[in-house]
């Protein structure tokens, strides 16, 4: 059976006689090639990555928006063939997302698959179901609910157990971040054996509501020793090159994350209502003062404030 043609055919479908932006062949070669490339053996079974971001351009986007939740099935299907065909098993039933690069230029793309478990995967899929669903697409709830089940049933009997990802969800209760007595300050071995994921990302000004003041505060990644810039007085950390300042390459991260704020010399960070919240010092926390040297843990990535 030729899947890249019946693909092509479904997607052309899709368009009727709109032209596409790009390639989807392309991109569809490119999503097995990704596949095939983090492919893992967990436990002796072949398991393929789960989750597969799309990055374009900002104008592609905005045409591109009213197909998302049909585009995203076809592309999902096209991969869980691939996937039979080669006798690998996902944690869950595979999430496709489109996401903004400002740096692409139309009619550019670029595909990366990421293996994630399948309780993150659950989480991504209800805050891609919220994102699609919103009026920030245009377009109504009825159509973004139709990108993805209520939720990911896991392809493979008992996969749950077997991820070989941390856990992220916390159950401790959240203290009060402005109470006199600060959490104590967690040492670097605490971060043993906990997760990392390589950040990349630039730095952009955030100038919406901008008051001039200046901040040589910053963000160090503990494991790559990748440095970024806060740029007062508010900056977004998140997954998403459009809305963020800070872009971390973490699939547990969400596109708008949490927000840094600048109040007179003081650093404060928020959660923006992120799939897997935010940690300071290991302590789960919503809105919380920073102090030189904490630890602010984002999906799976920890970055050290400094300032």
């Amino acid at each position: 059976m030729n899947f890249m043609k019946i693909f092509e055919d479904r997607v052309s479908g899709v368009f009727g006689a709109t032209r596409a932006p790009f390639s989807f062949k392309k991109l569809a070669k490119q999503a097995a090639h990704e596949m095939e490339d983090q492919t893992l053996v967990v436990n002796g079974v072949d398991t393929a990555p789960a989750l597969y971001t799309i990055l374009i351009s900002s104008a592609d986007d905005a045409m591109l928006a009213q197909y998302y939740p049909q585009l995203t099935a076809e592309v999902s299907e096209f991969i869980k063939a691939q996937a039979e065909k080669r006798h690998y098993l996902f944690v869950g039933e595979p999430l496709v997302r489109f996401m903004v690069d400002p740096a692409l230029k139309p009619g550019k793309f670029s595909v990366f698959a990421e293996n994630v478990d399948a309780p993150t995967l659950g989480r991504l899929y209800e805050e891609e179901r919220a994102y699609l669903s919103g009026s920030a697409r245009g377009y109504g709830a009825g159509q973004g609910a139709a990108m993805a089940p209520a939720a990911p049933e896991p392809v493979m009997p008992g996969r749950d157990s077997l991820s070989p990802f941390p856990s992220q969800r916390p159950d401790a209760p959240e203290p009060d971040p402005f109470a006199d007595s600060l959490p104590p300050t967690v040492g670097r071995d605490a971060l043993a054996g906990m997760g990392g994921a390589a950040a990349v990302g630039g730095i952009a000004q955030n100038l919406a509501g901008g008051t001039g003041q200046e901040s040589r505060a910053e963000l160090v990644d503990v494991v790559s020793g990748d440095h970024f810039a806060l740029i007062a007085p508010r900056c977004v950390v998140g997954r998403e090159r459009a809305s963020a300042d800070i872009v971390l390459r973490d699939p547990n991260v969400s596109r708008r994350h949490a927000e840094l704020t600048l109040n007179g010399t003081s650093w404060t960070i928020e959660d923006l209502n992120s799939t897997n919240g935010i940690s300071v010092n290991n302590r789960r926390v919503t809105r919380w003062p920073l102090h030189n040297g904490d630890l602010v843990t984002f999906g799976l990535t920890t970055l050290e404030f400094r300032g």
